[in-house]
């Protein structure tokens, strides 16, 4: 598949938080967690290929705006919903 990236910074990112762990010496709680940037992108040309891909990938969707509320949470939603660009 032929991409280009526009732009060298991300439309915007989500963080959240998987597991909480007290340490021992601050007596305190740390959320641990992780954030994924998004990148704005462009397909120029060819398609998706999973076919021995190394991170066990078995299937995908191309979905426009509209489809992505129904397949993820409303959380998540809320925080990516501006990010993506109407047709």
């Amino acid at each position: 598949m032929n991409t280009w990236i526009v732009g060298h910074v991300p439309v915007g990112h989500y963080a959240y938080d998987y597991r909480k762990v007290v340490t021992d010496t601050e007596k305190k709680s740390v959320a641990l967690g992780e954030k994924v940037f998004f990148m704005k992108g462009r397909i120029m040309a060819g398609q998706a290929n999973i076919k021995d891909n190394q991170f066990g990938v078995q299937d995908f969707r191309w979905l426009v705006k509209e489809e992505i509320k129904d397949v993820v949470t409303t959380k998540y939603w809320s925080m990516v919903e501006n990010m993506l660009a109407e047709r």
